[in-house]
């Protein structure tokens, strides 16, 4: 017990050291786009790998719980908040190493928005992002989270990361390295645990510019007649084989369907949208709704594609991640 409480105080003297960093009792809503959620109980921002090396350090002798936050756009904090630390890296750098002919390799830093990156890379001349010129979040989150739209996806293009491990030491993983499967990486599965990604390796080639504009200027278009203007969290479910959860969730009957706060997307409803005054309950048990009405319609288990985080009870947890029984082969 004497352990614990040293080293719970050796992490509350790093607070102490860095109280323009680390943030107590810091409300999460602001930082993700649905607007719900509750504290964490420590957040730190920072664009200094070495400083976040050391937070980790000092979090994993205290025992506690580490969550790395991107853009945000992924997720759903429970109304409890995260009873541990919060980690958002904000470096938002760029380099292109060129490496002659018509290939190049851009690194990035985890905390640069996406979709700012895409649209950078095809005003210098610079293909291959163009998918991502409308995803919502950060390139760290993206890779994480094997973010793709329009026939992309970061697999495709990603070539490797740097990251921060639970104990602040900093590791390199490569494509192969991060098992993904659609929208889902072993970094988002949780099999390797309380990492923090600091930057992010992708392919690019060269293209004229105004090619590479006009491809985002049509995937602009795109979302802008398909997507809600709303606060959401993107895509909430993962599209079965051979469907779209979109289209079950309609022929279900869902779209406008309000709890509280909460509400189907009338103009897409494999969105859940905030107009104003949603709780993450209200969230929560619309996606417990879905599921289940999706399931006695269609007999199809829809699986989230969104991540709740923070003070979920087991159960809450394992009734929306875990299907119904004889649901096997059903699940989308």
């Amino acid at each position: 017990m004497d352990d614990e409480r040293g080293d719970q105080q050796a992490f509350e003297r790093f607070v102490d050291q860095h109280p323009s960093l680390v943030a107590c009792d810091a409300p999460l809503a602001r930082h993700t786009s649905l607007r719900v959620g509750g504290p964490a109980r420590y957040l730190l921002e920072s664009e200094d790998g070495g400083l976040v090396g050391l937070a980790l350090a000092a979090a994993k002798r205290a025992g506690l719980s580490v969550l790395a936050l991107g853009g945000g756009s992924n997720l759903l904090v429970a109304e409890g908040g995260f009873d541990g630390l919060v980690v958002k890296y904000s470096g938002n750098s760029y380099a292109v190493d060129e490496r002659g002919g018509p290939n190049g390799v851009v690194t990035a830093a985890a905390g640069l928005a996406v979709a700012n990156l895409a649209r950078r890379l095809a005003r210098a001349g610079w293909a291959g992002l163009e998918w991502a010129s409308n995803v919502p979040g950060t390139i760290g989150g993206a890779a994480v989270n094997n973010a793709g739209a329009f026939g992309g996806c970061m697999a495709n293009d990603l070539i490797g990361l740097e990251l921060l491990d639970a104990a602040g030491r900093r590791s390199d993983l490569a494509n192969a390295d991060l098992e993904y499967a659609y929208r889902s990486s072993c970094l988002k599965r949780g099999e390797i645990g309380g990492v923090v990604v600091t930057a992010v390796r992708c392919r690019v080639r060269r293209d004229d510019p105004t090619a590479a504009l006009a491809r985002i200027a049509e995937y602009q278009r795109l979302r802008t007649a398909s997507q809600p203007r709303q606060l959401s969290a993107g895509s909430v479910f993962a599209n079965p084989a051979d469907d779209f959860a979109g289209r079950l969730i309609e022929v279900a009957g869902l779209k406008g369907r309000r709890v509280g706060g909460a509400e189907v997307s009338a103009h897409h409803a494999n969105f859940i949208v905030n107009p104003g005054g949603a709780t993450a309950r209200d969230v929560y048990t619309l996606i417990r709704l879905t599921q289940e009405t999706v399931w006695q319609r269609s007999r199809i288990w829809l699986r989230p594609e969104i991540q709740l985080v923070g003070t979920w009870s087991s159960q809450q947890l394992a009734t929306v991640l875990e299907p119904p029984a004889g649901a096997a082969g059903e699940v989308a």
